[in-house]
């Protein structure tokens, strides 16, 4: 692959290309920013209490910092996820919000909880039956490829789902490589200005832009796609 020149593209807009890069696109041109769902805030102020005995009082005192908003709903959302994980054997992390950069492939995020050998990505969701989502699969990738190239090592990989206090370790194949590599070439087009496609599917019902882009031709999402090949 020929190394992009373009500026640092973050995680997030990788994964947001690879389920509709028409998302990417109205959300690069819009002065309106994606707010926080409430469900995530919950678990990121969650997620570096784990490992530790769980102080409820301690956890809603910082929520209440970060989300200056929170309502009724937010921390009864909060409450669930401490009972769940409460009896859920979590690794306790060496550091949380971990920068992390690849500049072989200009993209950077932020690690949720990083351990000596491995990390995890914290979700508010519950996991799916089996496996991990796609988006999840897709984001461990790119923060695996960013802390090999950072520390010159293999990392373990995981996704933490604290809506069912399940944790679900992720194993590669080159199939996920080649995901990634797609979707990140979309996303460099997307950033360079030029106009995607849309696809249409489960994801519209949530996008704030359903209603102002258009239907085109591609009927099946980048995951969709790369699942028929396998």
């Amino acid at each position: 692959m020929e190394i992009s020149q373009n500026p640092s593209i973050s995680v997030s807009d990788i994964v947001r290309a690879s389920i509709c890069p028409m998302q990417l696109y109205l959300a690069s041109s819009s002065p309106k920013e994606f707010a926080e769902p409430v469900r995530y805030s919950a678990a990121k102020q969650l997620a570096c209490h784990l490992g530790d005995i769980l102080n409820p009082d301690e956890i809603h005192r910082e929520l209440s910092f970060a989300l200056p908003d929170a309502d009724e709903e937010a921390h009864r959302i909060l409450d669930e996820m401490i009972e769940t994980c409460k009896a859920v054997q979590f690794r306790k992390a060496e550091a949380c919000d971990v920068q992390a950069v690849s500049e072989k492939y200009h993209i950077h995020g932020r690690i949720d909880r990083f351990f000596k050998d491995g990390f995890a990505i914290v979700k508010g969701g519950t996991a799916p039956q089996h496996g991990v989502y796609a988006a999840d699969r897709l984001q461990a990738v790119c923060y695996t490829l960013c802390l090999e190239e950072m520390y010159g090592r293999e990392f373990s990989a995981s996704v933490e789902y604290l809506g069912s206090g399940t944790i679900r370790k992720v194993v590669f194949s080159p199939a996920d490589r080649r995901v990634f590599l797609e979707a990140l070439k979309t996303a460099e087009k997307v950033s360079r200005g030029e106009i995607p496609r849309a696809v249409r599917g489960v994801y519209c019902r949530q996008c704030r832009f359903a209603e102002s882009c258009r239907p085109l031709e591609k009927p099946v999402s980048l995951f969709d796609r790369m699942r028929g090949k396998r």
